[in-house]
């Protein structure tokens, strides 16, 4: 039966493992693992509606670039007297909730807004998100028509892509994370080895 001592130092690896564990978490890990997690601020239908169209995202000069493969096949409609086809959406966390609402339409081959369109002022039903602050996590996916109950042109979806701001896309829906990278291993140290000669002549090599 193991003694006290060899006790404390099997608890000690323990947590120094399970600690090591947490500081490679990956970052999407804080992320819902799907829709079923978050909160629609409107249109909830939109949680269960088909993925039929493809979507990627990329941030940068002053615009959230959201091209999907539907932009010039989904049916228009007119709103405001603007012919528009499709809803843009974020998830935002606010007050420890994740929550999804539109902030914007897109036009039939439009798929980039202003950077300065994701605010809690475009938000209908969002109003402490999002603040875009380095690391701060964010969804985006675009769907058919559905900002404020207005008609549906079309019940269908992208895919929904996690975003870490201030770093670049970390998590797509319906693909499998990279895995992480095993650490390399440390070189072994050479050995150090050399010859004592006793008074008797006797030669010992020794290595260290």
């Amino acid at each position: 039966m193991p003694n006290i001592s060899t006790m404390k130092k099997i608890t000690s690896l323990f947590l120094i493992v399970g600690a090591a564990l947490l500081l490679v978490k990956p970052v999407y890990a804080a992320f819902p693992d799907d829709l079923s997690d978050v909160v629609f601020t409107e249109a909830a239908q939109v949680k269960n509606w088909p993925v039929t169209t493809n979507m990627n995202l990329s941030i940068g000069g002053g615009f959230i670039n959201m091209p999907f493969s539907a932009t010039n096949t989904w049916p228009r409609v007119t709103i405001f007297g603007t012919s528009v086809n499709a809803n843009a959406w974020g998830i935002v966390k606010e007050n420890g909730v994740w929550k999804a609402g539109t902030w914007d339409y897109l036009r039939p081959g439009g798929t980039s807004k202003s950077e300065g369109a994701f605010s809690p002022s475009h938000f209908l039903f969002i109003s402490g998100a999002p603040l875009k602050s380095p690391g701060d996590l964010y969804g985006f996916f675009v769907s058919g028509i559905a900002r404020a109950g207005l008609p549906h042109n079309i019940t269908q979806r992208s895919n929904y892509v996690a975003y870490e701001w201030g770093k670049g896309v970390v998590f797509v829906e319906g693909q499998t994370p990279e895995p992480e990278p095993e650490p390399e291993p440390e070189p072994e140290p050479p050995e150090l080895c050399f010859s004592v000669k006793a008074s008797n002549e006797t030669v010992a090599n020794i290595c260290l």
